[in-house]
Parts: structure tokens; C-alpha cells; sequence
């Protein structure tokens, strides 16, 4: 008999294109895990910066400059202040609802700067912030706008004043 089109592919070659198949998979796994690393050293290469230069401010007498912080571009807004409460900007009702949403209680009573949107910030959406008065903000809750990879903030502090107060530019 004369067979046309049969194929034949030995146990061997079907077992090398299968290791091929999950060799490649684990690459792609791989790249992307450290990519996802690279975008989190720099959420918290952020907050290290944002902390350092509110002490800095805080131990000087009398500061009012606008201070430009990296961050990555997967984050949309840099917001400060209260979520506990009911208080916000209107403009940010959405962010505000959202960080509220999926903040926990502790998060919710004990941070006063978050990261929009929370899920691209992973575990640096919700921190705390030393020496620092949100009184100045609008309302309670208030933005600051990422923008080219940028966030640029205001700080204020007089002769005598216990905190740094942070404003829009």
C-alpha cells in the first residue's frame, strides 16, 4: 500500500517542540515578574523620596517650593488626605470612592496619602506620611494629578509652624 500525507513525528520530537513550548513560557513569566518588580521599586523609591524631602522641609525654617517626584506612569493621581470621613474634593469623587472601596478599616483610619488607581499600586496605594497638615488641602481629600511620569507638589512651611503643609502648585 502506498500511504500519501501520513506524517510521521517520533515520541522524541513531539517531547523537544513540548520542552520548547514551556521553556519560552517561563521566559515570558520571568520577564514579566521583573518587570513588575522594576514598577514597584519605583512606588516605593517614591514614597522613600516623598518622606525625605517632607523631613527636610519639616527641619528647615521657612520653605515654599514645588518639589517634581518620579513615579511610574501606571498611576494616575497622587491624593492626600482623609478617607474615613465624607469629606472631598468634588472633581475627585471618583477616586476618593474608590480608594474608600478598597481600603481596609486600618488603611481607611491610619494613612493620609494614596495612589490612583489602587490596583496598579500595589502594595504602596495606601501609606502613611510623617509630618505633614492635609488642612490646607480642599476639603478633607484632594489630588495631584501624575503627569509624564511626574507629580508636582507644593510645600509650605512658615517660622512656626509644627507640619508641612502641601498645596497645589
Amino acid at each position: 500500500m502506498n500511504k500519501r500525507g501520513v506524517i510521521e513525528l517520533s515520541f522524541g520530537m513531539i517531547f523537544s517542540v513540548i520542552i520548547m513550548i514551556a521553556i519560552v513560557g517561563v521566559a515570558v513569566y520571568a520577564i514579566t515578574t521583573f518587570l513588575n518588580i522594576g514598577k514597584t521599586t519605583n512606588l516605593a523609591l517614591f514614597h522613600q523620596k516623598f518622606q525625605e524631602t517632607v523631613d527636610d522641609v519639616w527641619a528647615s525654617s521657612i520653605t515654599n517650593r514645588v518639589f517634581s517626584f518620579l513615579i511610574p506612569s501606571s498611576v494616575n493621581m497622587v491624593c492626600f488626605g482623609s478617607i474615613a470621613g465624607s469629606s472631598y474634593n468634588p472633581a475627585y469623587e471618583n477616586e476618593f470612592r474608590e480608594l474608600k472601596r478598597y481600603a481596609s478599616r486600618f488603611e481607611q483610619q491610619n494613612t493620609n496619602r494614596f495612589l490612583y488607581p489602587p490596583g496598579k499600586a500595589r502594595d504602596f496605594a495606601y501609606k502613611k506620611v510623617d509630618k505633614i497638615d492635609i488642612g490646607g488641602l480642599t476639603n478633607e481629600f484632594d489630588c495631584f494629578a501624575v503627569s509624564d511620569g511626574k507629580v508636582r507638589i507644593r510645600f509650605v512651611k512658615e517660622d512656626f509652624d509644627p507640619l508641612v503643609k502641601i498645596q497645589h502648585e
